[in-house]
């Protein structure tokens, strides 16, 4: 299920992105989830406590917080769901690059322009090994998407989360729980115990050890073998 958050303090427009978004995804047969705000801080509430959206589309022109703020915080907690603005006016080029947003859509949005928009980011989304998952942290839950998922490590009754970028969450969640929330997904694998690895970031294999990135993670003793043998057919897989 794909999740689409619309944020507009002026309620035609909101209504009228919403319905675009239903209509874009009735015409193709998506599974999408449309939550509409017309409340800034009612947004990033949700996306604290229930876990973000997979797109993001915020008008910029607020009388509380901008788009702009808004994007900025969500990036701030680590979310990187895909950001695209509605605005009136093009001069926010600037603001919309640094936060990495997908680009921008014009107010009155136009159902074409708003249905090429829609499905470059629908193709993005639906790129190989790429489904979001809700992972439980203090206060709430965090969305993030596997294949941004590199390394999981359990250690002294905690687990990390290590995401792309070097960004990393800490999660209540067992390890037993996480890899069966990630059974569904071939990449993941335990290498021993305490770890769940993402076999797309494997940068080698030596004796006992593996490489992701910097971390050298240790293979349960006596399993060196099969586990090369699965990372190799894994590989070959692809």
């Amino acid at each position: 299920m794909i999740e689409i958050a619309v944020l507009d303090d002026d309620g035609k427009d909101l209504e009228r992105v919403a319905a675009l978004c239903e209509r874009f995804a009735a015409e193709r047969a998506l599974p999408v989830r449309i939550v509409p705000f017309s409340n800034p801080f009612d947004l990033l509430d949700a996306a604290e406590k229930k876990g973000g959206a997979d797109v993001y589309l915020l008008d910029i022109l607020m009388t509380r917080l901008t788009g702009l703020d808004v994007a900025e915080e969500l990036r701030k907690r680590g979310d990187r769901a895909e950001i695209v603005f509605l605005t009136s006016s093009r001069e926010y080029g600037a603001e919309a690059f640094a936060v990495e947003a997908a680009g921008y859509l014009l107010k009155p949005v136009e159902e074409e322009a708003f249905a090429v928009m829609m499905g470059r980011l629908m193709e993005k989304l639906a790129g190989k090994g790429r489904a979001p998952v809700m992972i439980k942290i203090s206060g709430g839950f965090r969305r993030v998407m596997t294949d941004e998922i590199v390394l999981i490590e359990s250690f002294n009754h905690r687990r990390e989360v290590t995401l792309t970028g070097g960004r990393k969450l800490s999660t209540p969640m067992t390890l037993s729980e996480l890899g069966e929330m990630l059974r569904p997904f071939p990449e993941f694998r335990a290498p021993h115990r305490a770890y769940l690895v993402n076999l797309n970031f494997v940068t080698g294999i030596s004796g006992s050890e593996l490489f992701v990135g910097e971390a050298r993670i240790p293979i349960a003793k006596g399993a060196a073998r099969a586990f090369r043998e699965e990372y190799l057919e894994y590989c070959f897989s692809k």
